[in-house]
C-alpha cells in the first residue's frame, strides 16, 4: 500500500509538471471548484426550498464548508466565501448582503473546524460514536454565528420584518445544523471509497441493498406502489434499512441511505408526493428536518458503534494472532483456568508439551497435577493454593512425566483475571534444554574453578576478562589485579618480537596455538609454562573470545636442564664434553655443507700439564683447568662451541666462517691468553699450548677425519704456535 501511494504521488507529480501546473495552481483550481459546488448547492436549496429566497430549513452547503476547513484548512476559505457570495448574487441579493452572509458562513465553518481540530477526543476518520457527537455538538455551536449574522443582515436591509427575525434565526440555525450533521460526515467518510462492496462474495448483497432501499424510498417519499404500503407506517421503513446498512455496510452504507432519503424526501415535497407532501412548504421542510435529523442521529451512531466494535474485534483478533504466533515461535503454550470448576482451556502447544499429539477434549488442574513428578507435586500445589489465597501471581518450575513416559522440565506462570467468573491465565514452557544447558554450565564452572591448570579468558585483542583460581595460584595475580588488563602484563621479556609475531600469525590463521613460553609472576619471578590457546568464533567466523590454558613446567624444565648438563657438559669446567662435541660437530658440518660456509676445528693441547699437577697438586691443577676453559670461552663467539676432550685437551668449533683470517686471529689470541700467568694461593703457574687447525670441507668432510686432521696438526706444531692441517695458502 505504501509503495502504491508513492507511485501514485510520482505519477500525479509528473502529470502536473506535464500540464504546467504548480502547487499554487492546484490550490487555486480547488478553490474555484469549492466555490462553484457551494454556489450550486446553495442555488438549488434557495430556489426550491425557500419562501423568500434567503431563509430555508435545509442548508447542505454548511456541511460542505465545514468539511472544507477540516480537510483543507483555512487556506481554502476563499472558496467557501466566493461560493456563498455567488449564491446570494444568484438569488438577487445585493453584493453587500451577499458578502455579509458569506462572512457568517465563513465564521461558522472556521469556528467549527477550529473547535474540532483542537479537540483531542475528535478524529477526522469518524471511527467512534463520540466523533459524530462532537461534530454535531460543534455544529450546533458554530451555526449560531451564521444564524445570527444572516437574518440580522436581511433585517437591517429591510428584507425581513421584525416579527420574522427570530423565526428566521431559528430556521437558519436548524438548516445549518442539519447540513453539518449530514453532509460533513458524508464527505469525511466517503472520501475513502469502500473497498469490499463489490467483491465477488458481496456484490449481490450490495446491489440488493441499494436497489431495495432506493425502491423503498421511492415508494415512501414519491408514492411509488401506493397500494403496497398504504396500510403500513411508511416512514418507518427507512429505519429497517438503516439497521441493515449499519450492520452490513457500516458508515458508508448509513450515510448513503440517509443521503438518498434526504434527496427523495425533498423531491417528494417539491412535487407534493409521498409521506411529507403538504401545501405549506415550511411545514413540510420542518417535518423532513426532524425526520432526517432523527434518522441520522440513530443510523450514524449505530454504524459508528458497530464499526468501532468491529475495529476492536479485528484488533483483538490481530492481537491474538500475534500472541499465538509469538507463543508458537518460542514453543510456549497458553492456558486459561476456570477457578470454579478447575477446567482449563489451552493451546495446542500446551498439550504437546505433555506429549499429546492433539488437543485433548478435556483438561483440568488435576490432570496437570497428575503429570507433575511426585517429588515436585506438593511444592507446585502449595504454590497454586497460596496464589489463590493471596490473589497473587503463580510461578512454578518442576519436572513432569509426559504421556510417553519421558521426564521433562517445565516452567509456568499465571495471573488472575478480572471478570464475572474467577479465572487465571498463563503460559507454559518446556525448559528441558535450558536445564540441561544450565547443568552443563554449572559443571563447566565447577571444572573451571577447581581445575589444577590455570585458565584465562580474553577478548580477541587479548584483554583478560576472566581467570580461575589456579591462574592466581601460579601467577600471583588476583582477579582484581588482572581483569581488564592485556595479557602482555605477564610477559617475561625473554622472547623477542619475532616470537610473538609468529605465535599470533598461527593464532589468526588456525585459531589455536600451543607451546612453551616464559612469563613473569607478580613478584617478578620468571617461570616457564606449557600454554594452549584456543579461539571461540561467532556465527560469522569473527573471533569472539580466546581461552588460554597453561600449567607451570618450571621444575620439569629445570630437571631436564640438569639432566642435559650432566650428559653434555664437563663437570669440572662447565663447558661441553666429548658427547656434546661430537653431536655439534656432526650437525655443524651438515649446516656448513648446506650453507656453503667454512667450519674450523681447533684442537688445543696444553703441554706438560702432568707436571703442574705434580708440582701444585690436583686441586690447584683443577682450578687452573677451570680458568683456562673460561679464557678460551671468552675469546670465541656465543655460537661457537668449546669442549674439553680429555685431560688438558680442548676442542673449539668455529661455525659459519667466510674467511680463514678470523681463525688465525682466534688461535693467536687463545695462545696469548693461556700464556698469561695463573694466580694460585702462594704461587703462579704458566701454561704452554699448541693448536692444530682443520678446515671443513678442505681438510675433511666428516667428523672423525676432521678431528684426526686437527689432532695431527697439533702434534706437528711447535710450542706456543698453531698449525693448519694444510697451509692456508693452499686454501
Amino acid at each position: 500500500m505504501q509503495t502504491t501511494d508513492i507511485h501514485f504521488s510520482a505519477y500525479k507529480h509528473t502529470f502536473q509538471n506535464l500540464m504546467g501546473f504548480t502547487p499554487r495552481n492546484i490550490v487555486g483550481l480547488k478553490i474555484v471548484g469549492i466555490a462553484l459546488l457551494y454556489a450550486m448547492l446553495a442555488k438549488l436549496v434557495l430556489a426550491f426550498f425557500s419562501d423568500n429566497g434567503n431563509v430555508t430549513l435545509v442548508w447542505f452547503p454548511a456541511g460542505l464548508g465545514m468539511a472544507t476547513f477540516l480537510l483543507g484548512g483555512k487556506r481554502y476559505w476563499p472558496g467557501v466565501f466566493l461560493g456563498a457570495f455567488l449564491a446570494g448574487m444568484l438569488v438577487g441579493d445585493s453584493w453587500l448582503i451577499s458578502a455579509s452572509i458569506a462572512t457568517g458562513n465563513i465564521l461558522e465553518s472556521w469556528l467549527g473546524a477550529w473547535l474540532l481540530l483542537g479537540n483531542p477526543g475528535f478524529s477526522l476518520s469518524l471511527r467512534h460514536p463520540r466523533d459524530f457527537a462532537w461534530l454535531t455538538l460543534t455544529g450546533i455551536i458554530a451555526a449560531c454565528f451564521s444564524a445570527l449574522i444572516g437574518p440580522m443582515t436581511l433585517f437591517l436591509s429591510k428584507y425581513l420584518p421584525a416579527d420574522a427575525l427570530l423565526p428566521s434565526m431559528l430556521h437558519w440555525w436548524m438548516a445549518d445544523v442539519l447540513g453539518i450533521a449530514l453532509v460533513t460526515p458524508l464527505i469525511l467518510i466517503w472520501r475513502n471509497w469502500p473497498k469490499d462492496w463489490f467483491a465477488p462474495k458481496r456484490a449481490l448483497e450490495t446491489l440488493a441493498f441499494i436497489a431495495t432501499s432506493f425502491l423503498s424510498g421511492q415508494a415512501v417519499f414519491l408514492s411509488w406502489f401506493p397500494n403496497l404500503l398504504s396500510v403500513y407506517g411508511q416512514t418507518y421503513w427507512a429505519f429497517l434499512f438503516v439497521v441493515w446498512a449499519a450492520v452490513r455496510f457500516g458508515r458508508h452504507g448509513v450515510l448513503l441511505l440517509v443521503t438518498m432519503t434526504a434527496i427523495q424526501s425533498l423531491w417528494g415535497l417539491l412535487h407534493q408526493l409521498g409521506a411529507f407532501a403538504t401545501a405549506h412548504l415550511q411545514s413540510g421542510l420542518l417535518n423532513i428536518w426532524f425526520y432526517l435529523f432523527i434518522l441520522a442521529s440513530v443510523g450514524i451512531p449505530l454504524a459508528l458503534t458497530l464499526f468501532h466494535q468491529q475495529q476492536i474485534n479485528q484488533a483483538l483478533k490481530q492481537s491474538e494472532a500475534r500472541l499465538s504466533f509469538a507463543l508458537e515461535t518460542i514453543d510456549t503454550g497458553a492456558w486459561d483456568l476456570d477457578l470454579q470448576d478447575y477446567s482449563v482451556q489451552r493451546t495446542d502447544i500446551h498439550d504437546q508439551i505433555f506429549g499429546y499429539s492433539h488437543l485433548l477434549p478435556q483438561w483440568t488442574y488435576h490432570t496437570f497435577l497428575g503429570h507433575v513428578a511426585p517429588e515436585h507435586r506438593d511444592m507446585v500445589n502449595a504454590g497454586f493454593q497460596h496464589a489463590l489465597t493471596t490473589h497473587s501471581n503463580w510461578d512454578f518450575e518442576c519436572r513432569i512425566r509426559r504421556i510417553d513416559g519421558e521426564i521433562r522440565w517445565i516452567r509456568g506462570s499465571g495471573c488472575h483475571q478480572l471478570g464475572n467468573s474467577p479465572r487465571m491465565t498463563g503460559i507454559l514452557q518446556d525448559i528441558t534444554a535450558y536445564k540441561l544447558a544450565e547443568e552443563d554450565r554449572q559443571l563447566g564452572m565447577l571444572f573451571y574453578q577447581n581445575c589444577s591448570e590455570a585458565m584465562m579468558i580474553t577478548e580477541a585483542d587479548a584483554t583478560i576478562v576472566s581467570i580461575n583460581p589456579a591462574f592466581s595460584r601460579i601467577t600471583g595475580y588476583s582477579a582484581e589485579d588482572i581483569i581488564g588488563k592485556n595479557a602482555r602484563i605477564l610477559g617475561s621479556g625473554r622472547h623477542d618480537d619475532s616470537f610473538f609475531q609468529a605465535m599470533w600469525q598461527i593464532i589468526n590463521t588456525k585459531g589455536k596455538w600451543q607451546g612453551e613460553i616464559w612469563n613473569r609472576r607478580k613478584n617478578g619471578e620468571l617461570y616457564v609454562e606449557q600454554l594452549n590457546i584456543n579461539t571461540i568464533f561467532d556465527r560469522n567466523g569473527i573471533p569472539l573470545k580466546r581461552i588460554g590454558l597453561f600449567f607451570d613446567i618450571t621444575q620439569r624444565k629445570l630437571g631436564e636442564e640438569q639432566l642435559w648438563k650432566q650428559v653434555n657438559l664437563d663437570p669440572l669446567t662447565g663447558i661441553g664434553n666429548r658427547r656434546l662435541f661430537y653431536d655439534r660437530l656432526e650437525q655443524d658440518i651438515k649446516k656448513a655443507q648446506r650453507g656453503g660456509w667454512f667450519l674450523a676445528l681447533l684442537v688445543v693441547d696444553i703441554e706438560h700439564f702432568k707436571e703442574i699437577n705434580e708440582r701444585f697438586g690436583y686441586a690447584q691443577g683443577d682450578s687452573i683447568l677451570q680458568e683456562a676453559a673460561q679464557r678460551v670461552l671468552a675469546n670465541v663467539r656465543e655460537t661457537d662451541l668449546v669442549a674439553r676432550m680429555d685431560g688438558a685437551e680442548f676442542a673449539i668449533i668455529l661455525t659459519e666462517l667466510e674467511k680463514i683470517d678470523s681463525v688465525e686471529r682466534i688461535a693467536k689470541l687463545i695462545i696469548e691468553k693461556l700464556a698469561e700467568p695463573f694466580a694460585l694461593e702462594h704461587d703462579t703457574a704458566q701454561l704452554n699450548c699448541r693448536i692444530g687447525i682443520a678446515i671443513c670441507p678442505y681438510d675433511a668432510d666428516n667428523t672423525e677425519a676432521l678431528k684426526q686432521a686437527a689432532m695431527d696438526a697439533a702434534k706437528k706444531s711447535a710450542s706456543q704456535t698453531f698449525q693448519f692441517a694444510n697451509p692456508p695458502t693452499a686454501l
